[in-house]
């Protein structure tokens, strides 16, 4: 054989590879599946400088009290009846008056990873979930066992927990399900299973934090991270609306899989966590995002501190709540404490006006 005809040969297996090299970007670009992240190859060096800077004028919130929670390791937060506190971590859940002064302790046996209280419209108000290995185990309002439901999936992660007036949903990230059940324990419906007549792929959930919330007009909302948004659901499991846009903007959802927590506030609007770079946001009950309540700089996470927000599992990650009066409950695992935070007064102004 000729050498040109060897240096043809070898330009069309270049050019054919190029081809197909330029064709996986694309569709790892596109990530049509929603299950792919960013997009960006692990080599790929990312330069989170400017990402990490917030404008000032954005943040509508300031942090008003913090006080420590005696745990190693703290894992969920949730506000109940009366303004109180809910902290589960180590094997336990402590609990807070509005104050942060301590109330009780709660010993559940294991280690905690999700935690809900019943609200003053439900059948049992401050009636305690909580989430430990693959059962829920329940607590009357004064810290007495109440039972535990211990029928989940072999490979069930119990994530988060959601109480309505007479329904309890319980996110299991392991089998990209929630389950919901009456108030006896009895399972009476799954959402999320995967339905190609229907157009529904089912969650995309990499890591394990997959969250669920319920508003006042009982819609269930869904994290859906691997998609990177926020969806509402009846609770018979109809899709109703979705929002949230993949991205870097303030505005948007950035990294692998976001929002990783998110709450309720008392007037229907969102305020999200996100992992990678913690960043603390609020979203109007449409889903438009509105202003910040703290990033990297006002939680004090340097940037060395900050993870891959590509990796799954990269990151530290806040819990959030919000209580009846409106403030943003935040959970720090870093220093093992819970941190309060209002409107500014400027802010609170303004919405006198």
């Amino acid at each position: 054989m000729s050498k040109s005809k060897d240096a043809s040969g070898m330009m069309i297996t270049a050019v054919v590879a190029l081809a197909v090299g330029v064709a996986c970007y694309a569709i790892a670009r596109t990530n049509p599946w929603g299950t792919g992240g960013s997009g960006l190859s692990e080599t790929f060096t990312l330069d989170l400088t400017e990402l990490i800077k917030i404008d000032p004028a954005l943040i509508s919130f300031e942090q008003v009290a913090e006080f420590p929670v005696a745990m190693k390791e703290v894992r969920a937060i949730a506000a109940g009846p009366g303004g109180k506190i809910y902290v589960a971590g180590d094997q336990a859940v402590h609990v807070f008056h509005p104050d942060g002064s301590k109330d009780v302790v709660i010993d559940v046996g294991e280690t905690p990873r999700s935690l809900a209280v019943a609200g003053d419209r439900h059948a049992q108000a401050g009636r305690i979930y909580v989430g430990v290995g693959r059962r829920v185990e329940l607590f009357d309002a004064d810290g007495k066992p109440a039972g535990s439901w211990d029928h989940f999936e072999t490979n069930a992660i119990l994530t988060s927990i959601a109480v309505a007036q007479n329904d309890i949903f319980v996110a299991d990230a392991g089998n990209r399900l929630v389950l919901r059940f009456d108030l006896a324990g009895k399972l009476v419906g799954k959402i999320g299973m995967p339905d190609p007549d229907r157009e529904m792929p089912g969650f995309s959930v990499p890591s394990e934090y997959f969250d669920i919330a319920v508003d006042s007009e009982e819609m269930l909302y869904i994290a859906n991270p691997g998609r990177l948004r926020m969806e509402a659901y009846s609770f018979d499991g109809s899709l109703e609306t979705f929002w949230g846009e993949a991205g870097s903007g303030i505005k948007n959802f950035f990294g692998c899989c976001n929002p990783s927590q998110f709450a309720m506030l008392p007037s229907g609007k969102f305020v999200t966590s996100e992992k990678g770079i913690p960043r603390i946001k609020i979203y109007s009950d449409e889903g438009d995002f509105e202003s910040v309540v703290a990033g990297p700089a006002q939680l004090g996470i340097k940037k060395y501190e900050i993870g891959d927000p590509r990796s799954a599992q990269g990151g530290i990650v806040f819990d959030v709540a919000s209580d009846a009066d409106g403030r943003v409950l935040l959970l720090d695992p870093k220093k093992k404490c819970v941190r309060v935070f209002t409107l500014t007064e400027s802010v609170k102004d303004a919405d006198d006006v």
